[in-house]
């Protein structure tokens, strides 16, 4: 099986999660979480995103801008880096493991993946040695279990028989939807790289670029 590449080289599987400034454009990352398919490489940076974040987005996932600081309740002051460094660093990071890179996320194709590829595309960010293509739990749970009163990340946790909790921690969530990737899979009796590469709700990256700017127009 090609895995969506011309010439087949072992993807690197990498589950993510983007923290955001919320409802209007441009988004912007305010934290970047992500963790391999065996969970023993972590990336995990507070973004300064340059602009506010928005009220609902505050109420939420707790982080805000006061000042030209951002803060989560809570917490106090954030330790961030600039946006385009941040987004410069979570590449590096990902070409690390070796490039070739698959991001899953839960909503990925609708919300993560878009709100990735698009600061990219802003900034002139190159990724295309890197990223491989984008794959979505969120879709893959909805098909996979039908019936379950929620798909969203912190019910699928209890509907595939782990603890549930909700955080809304990039980190803490890439590695939840990591966990949950590999309890669909193993209960579905699903080879990983077949889960990951399922067609509906796997894209290529060339997919999720048309997918995240229809008409061929690069939008923020």
């Amino acid at each position: 099986m090609s895995y969506g590449s011309k010439k087949y080289r072992a993807p690197n599987v990498v589950f993510f999660d983007l923290e955001t400034t919320g409802f209007d454009r441009p988004i912007r990352p305010v934290q970047i979480g992500a963790i391999d398919s065996w969970g023993a490489n972590t990336y995990n940076q507070f973004v300064w995103p340059r602009r506010h974040v928005h009220p609902k987005a505050t109420l939420t996932n707790k982080f805000y801008v006061s000042r030209g600081t951002l803060f989560r309740q809570g917490e106090g002051a954030l330790d961030t880096t600039d946006l385009e460094d941040a987004l410069y660093s979570f590449l590096d990071w990902l070409s690390s493991l070796g490039g070739n890179v698959v991001l899953v996320a839960h909503k990925c194709l609708d919300y993560d993946a878009k709100v990735l590829l698009r600061n990219l595309e802003e900034f002139n960010i190159p990724y295309e040695h890197v990223i491989l293509g984008f794959s979505d739990s969120l879709l893959a749970s909805r098909d996979l279990y039908p019936v379950a009163p929620s798909h969203k990340l912190s019910s699928m946790l209890g509907e595939v028989g782990l603890p549930i909790r909700e955080s809304h921690d990039a980190l803490v969530d890439a590695d939840d939807c990591r966990r949950i990737c590999r309890r669909m899979a193993g209960q579905r009796r699903l080879k990983f790289l077949d889960f990951v590469f399922d067609e509906k709700w796997y894209h290529t990256l060339d997919d999720q670029w048309e997918w995240t700017f229809p008409g061929g127009v690069v939008t923020v």
